[in-house]
């Protein structure tokens, strides 16, 4: 093997969008995974702090994308020693991206407006989201990556509606902590009302954004702030597909 290279990988067409991600020592196996994904994951980066081409598609916009999206799917496999630590796997997928798909990219330092959630006076009014169940999830092996988070994930509901507005519901890790708490709660907007455009949510006007923090302080117990934060950004020059 050579020094940054998985032992052997395949890169192979899939059909569509699964939630298998299979992670045990010495072997990877991520099915019916699309571009952003196995991107964000050879980075250790969030999906925001990745720029990627207007085709590649499930990126969430506020413009209309200036090329058609192209949702593509793939299933990778490969092998490793079993004691490869969490860095040197990282760049063994950056060498599969790169050699697979032509992966180039830079850095670039921008200014991010991105609000800071914290416990307001009083601390959490939510309760702790209940224990998840042991043993494994259903459609899901044993050795799926984060399989505890899934758990709770799994329990997340976000339903629309032009009367209702938006609910969310479910289990959520907030405020930069571990722990999990269970939340319900509804905000007076729609994203899809009219005029939009296909795949691009609506903004919030100032009056709703504001609305939703007065919900999260009061039911939740939870303030934002807004701050601006220089943010380095992962810009993709190129992907072949």
């Amino acid at each position: 093997m050579a020094a940054g290279h998985f032992d052997a990988g395949s890169v192979k067409p899939a059909e569509g969008p699964t939630p298998i991600r299979r992670h045990s020592p010495g072997r990877i196996r991520y099915e019916g995974i699309g571009f952003p994904e196995p991107i964000g994951r050879a980075f250790a980066l969030p999906r925001y702090r990745v720029v990627l081409p207007e085709w590649v598609a499930g990126v969430p916009r506020d413009h209309p994308s200036k090329e058609k999206p192209d949702p593509r799917f793939f299933t990778i496999d490969a092998t490793m020693p079993p004691e490869t630590n969490a860095a040197e796997f990282r760049l063994m997928l950056q060498n599969l991206l790169v050699e697979r798909f032509g992966l180039a990219f830079h850095w670039e330092t921008r200014q991010l407006a991105q609000y800071e959630i914290s416990f307001a006076e009083g601390g959490p009014k939510m309760a702790r989201a209940k224990p998840v169940p042991d043993g494994p999830l259903p459609g899901l092996p044993d050795d799926n990556e984060d399989l505890a988070p899934t758990k709770h994930q799994n329990t997340n509901r976000l339903d629309f509606g032009e009367e209702a507005g938006m609910r969310v519901r479910g289990d959520y890790s907030v405020a930069g902590i571990a722990e999990y708490y269970a939340i319900d709660l509804t905000w007076g907007w729609y994203p899809y009302s009219l005029p939009s455009v296909p795949g691009v949510m609506n903004r919030a006007s100032d009056g709703q954004t504001r609305a939703l923090f007065s919900e999260m302080e009061k039911k939740l117990g939870l303030k934002a702030t807004l701050r601006a934060v220089p943010t380095e950004f992962l810009v993709i020059d190129r992907l072949r597909h």
